[in-house]
């Protein structure tokens, strides 16, 4: 019994404290709403939870923050230099963000480009290849054909030369016999 008291006892103090944890822990909403708004931004405090409803959202230190708010109260007065120079600044940076744009497009076509040439260069390739293989096959058999050829000559030069001694013997034999019969 004392046992099961104490585990109740024990399990009551510590639903109690977290209980008291959550509470202390609050979570800020930023509205979607807060993309559209005007005015000074919303200061983010150390160990607080926020839930984000906007699909951007920019975070900047409080050096950069007090930079771009002097630089921004600046322009807002008739500071006319400032003025041209970030008019300038953002015609200069559109432009950029234009020409990198055309020059992403001109990459995308030369790439297409570049893949064009070399399919039709691995084409041409494997003609070339094929184109190669039947010559050295024709030539084979040219070879062939030759190897054929000279043996056809050597077998027929044996043969005149055999006949041509032949002739002579029967020439000789013919002569011996018509000088002994005379």
């Amino acid at each position: 019994m004392k046992k099961e008291l104490s585990f109740i006892l024990f399990f009551l103090s510590a639903s109690f404290c977290f209980c008291q944890v959550a509470d202390k822990t609050k979570i800020i909403e930023i509205p979607s709403s807060y993309a559209e708004r005007q005015g000074p931004p919303t200061q983010v405090k150390k160990d607080s939870l926020y839930r984000f409803g906007t699909t951007e959202i920019y975070l900047v230190n409080k050096k950069s923050f007090i930079a771009l708010k002097n630089l921004y109260e600046n322009v807002g007065s008739k500071n006319d230099i400032t003025k041209a120079l970030l008019e300038s600044y953002s015609a200069t940076l559109k432009e950029n963000l234009t020409l990198e744009e055309r020059l992403k497009a001109n990459f995308t076509q030369i790439d297409s480009l570049d893949n064009i040439g070399f399919r039709q260069a691995t084409s041409t390739l494997q003609k070339t290849q094929e184109s190669l293989d039947y010559t050295i096959e024709s030539l084979q058999k040219a070879t062939n054909n030759l190897e054929n050829a000279e043996k056809n000559i050597k077998s027929q030069r044996r043969k005149t030369v055999f006949e041509k001694i032949l002739i002579g013997v029967a020439g000789v034999g013919a002569g011996v016999l018509i000088g002994v019969s005379l």
